[in-house]
């Protein structure tokens, strides 16, 4: 392990007025006080083809205005303000106000249906309403706000300065009010956020979080490191992608990253992910595994170009990189004289290329929301980027682990963070010895209030720690725990089943093999009360083109027909799935439509909603079981059609995504 010398911030961070605010409208407050000058958010100038960033001292004014606006509008402390938008500084400034008059927010995705945005301000009695665009602007007033009486106003950010309905009309008429005083400053206890889970089943329920509960993750999180400078300090950008809609965005990008000083650029979306990085430059990144595993796939293709120099240079670059990353975790020795040149040399030509994509300046990528490989996670040692992996929900604020520099287990999702507590419990609930599998539990300031309006649903997933006194919140995740600490994730306690012989399977560890293949986009394993599983495989086209040298003008669907792209993931499911026992390794498999949001499989934080994967793929599934050919037609994401079928081993599957592209294939 390395030691970090201390920042010449330590000693601001060491400055009691700027570490000691208890709620987030403290924390806005101060930071902008103590960072007037320093650059906040970023957003991209199409004119300039740049991003432009606003100052600490200049968002603390819009925060002002915002929260002149919702008193304008009579809003009153403990009311409920919706937000339907994307990330936007005009988000993080209708945040800061709404908590300055001690209100809470309601945060939506744009992406959500309409049906689900009435439910959730009906639920949460949400009374005013800013939407980000005319667009979303126009969805909610004429197919959601009939149906929510309780909204007496309605707000669009980007309407003309004329309309009505605008924010910055609200604005203009508003003369001579007092900015400071109309503030009502809430207390720790107090709701911060109503934040609804996207729900992979049901309907979603409301998490009540209070301004203690985040605090408590912002200044748990900092604490992780020797030097709390180590992640983020005044210096740092970061490029925010993750929706503040859901508690892991907002948390680590909007709350933790102010409390430091530092920056952040808005991503205009996943489209233009790759050009932003470019742009911003970012030292931290916030991400799901997918991000860098897209990196790791691309690395690994060009790998195995068939280009000699070029497979021969990657190939010693992450060799050599392997080696220093061993050295910097404190697993050997340094390099030699010979291969600290070649390191030197080979990370100038070809490693800094790959950090390049990221922008050429990110030291830290912290990751959650999903398991990362540690294939993953060693790859990007090697390239000289420490990925950070921790573990937590929306419930919990949401950090309950966290890997942090110079404290890193890969492997593991990390250590609890400061003032919380891990138990491994069994399904009675008594807490089990280190190494034992069982379902993860946290106690601490993190665990949210309670489900809204749910007190049977509360019930269910607080209880009363082994402890004996402390509320202790169930995560429905299985894991364990060592002597150390140290917490690894191993599956889903509700997604686990038994096949017809009667053996437990629990899907991550399978889906997660198959899932470093670079060859698969995403995966669904399936076979509870079956006798085998079989897999559900959304494949990587890129890939397979480049292993077989295929043009890009030849539809998916005649290749979807090559023996070669059969065999080749019959071999990838038997490589991937070597260490797995054999009752666990998927029998056969079949290609289908990507999962997206737009098809309703996957939720908008990009959790797979797999009882509507099945019920999509229902018939399909069945005749995997068989012995049948089968040509499916799918009409649409929730239903297919039998149109032909004759006895044989093997069969084609033809489903119609949304769009009515053709799409896949399935072998034995």
């Amino acid at each position: 392990m390395i030691d970090s010398q201390p920042s010449p911030n330590f000693a601001r961070f060491l400055n009691k007025e700027f570490i000691e605010f208890k709620t987030l409208h403290e924390l806005q407050e101060v930071a902008c006080n103590a960072y007037s000058e320093n650059p906040l958010y970023g957003t991209y100038n199409e004119a300039r083809g740049q991003y432009e960033y606003m100052k600490y001292e200049d968002f603390g004014r819009k925060v002002q205005e915002c929260r002149a606006v919702l008193k304008n509008l009579g809003v009153e402390q403990y009311d409920k303000i919706g937000i339907i938008s994307n990330n936007s500084p005009e988000w993080a400034m209708l945040a800061a106000a709404a908590y300055s008059l001690n209100t809470t927010l309601v945060p939506l995705y744009e992406a959500q249906n309409p049906s689900d945005w009435t439910y959730i301000l009906n639920d949460s009695s949400a009374s005013v309403v800013f939407c980000s665009t005319r667009n979303i602007f126009d969805r909610f007033t004429k197919e959601v706000l009939p149906m929510t009486p309780q909204v007496h106003s309605t707000l669009c950010f980007d309407a003309k300065d004329d309309e009505e309905y605008g924010y910055q009309t609200v604005l203009g008429r508003i003369h001579g009010y007092t900015l400071v005083e109309q503030r009502t400053p809430p207390c720790e206890e107090d709701l911060a956020n109503l934040i609804y889970t996207s729900g992979t089943t049901g309907l979603p329920k409301g998490v009540e979080l209070t301004h203690s509960n985040v605090v408590s993750n912002v200044k748990g999180g900092r604490s992780m490191s020797k030097n709390p400078y180590d992640l983020l300090d005044e210096s740092s950008r970061t490029l925010a992608f993750l929706p503040w809609a859901h508690s892991y965005g907002q948390t680590v990008e909007l709350w933790m990253g102010m409390a430091f000083g530092a920056s952040c650029g808005i991503c205009r979306g996943v489209p233009f992910l790759l050009e932003d990085l470019q742009l911003v430059k970012p030292t931290v990144l916030f991400a799901v595994p997918t991000l860098y595993k897209k990196i790791y796939d691309g690395v690994q293709n060009k790998m195995k170009s068939g280009h000699y120099v070029q497979d021969t240079l990657l190939t010693n670059a992450i060799q050599i990189g392997s080696k220093n990353a061993q050295f910097q975790r404190g697993e050997r020795v340094p390099l030699g004289y010979v291969d600290q040149i070649k390191f030197d040399l080979l990370d100038k030509i070809v490693i800094s290329k790959i950090r390049d994509r990221f922008g050429g300046q990110l030291r830290y990528g912290c990751v959650a929301g999903a398991a990362c490989s540690p294939k993953v996670l060693l790859f990007m040692d090697a390239i000289g980027i420490s990925v950070l992996e921790g573990y937590g929900l929306t419930e919990t604020s949401p950090i309950i682990t966290l890997n942090s520099p110079g404290r890193r287990s890969i492997g593991s999702v990390g250590k609890s963070i400061p003032g919380v507590t891990v138990y491994i419990v069994d399904k009675d609930g008594n807490e089990l010895p280190p190494g034992e599998e069982g379902e993860i539990c946290c106690v601490g300031p993190n665990v949210m209030r309670g489900y809204h309006k749910n007190p049977e649903a509360t019930k269910e997933v607080i209880t009363t720690a082994p402890d004996g006194k402390s509320r202790m919140f169930h995560t429905g995740d299985m894991g364990k725990m060592d002597l150390d600490g140290w917490v690894s994730v191993t599956g889903r306690i509700k997604e686990q089943y038994k096949l017809e012989n009667g053996k437990y399977i629990v899907p991550a560890p399978v889906e997660n093999a198959l899932g470093m293949s670079r060859f698969i986009c995403q995966v669904v394993l399936v076979g509870a009360n079956r006798p085998y599983n079989i897999a559900l495989i959304v494949p990587e086209w890129d890939a397979i083109r480049q292993e077989f040298d295929l043009k890009d003008d030849i539809p998916d669907i005649q290749i979807v027909n090559d023996e070669r792209v059969t065999n080749l993931i019959d071999n990838e499911i038997l490589e991937s799935c070597k260490s797995l026992k054999k009752f666990e390794i998927p029998k056969d498999w079949a290609f289908v439509a990507p999962f997206t949001a737009a098809n309703n499989m996957i939720t908008p934080k990009m959790s797979l909603r797999k009882h509507k994967i099945e019920e999509a793929y229902d018939d399909l599934i069945s005749n995997l079981y068989g012995d049948t050919l089968a040509i499916f037609v799918a009409a649409s994401s929730s239903s297919s059609m039998l149109l032909e079928s004759e006895s044989s081993s093997s069969y084609l599957i033809i489903s119609f995504p949304l769009d009515s592209e053709l799409f896949g294939y399935s072998s034995s």
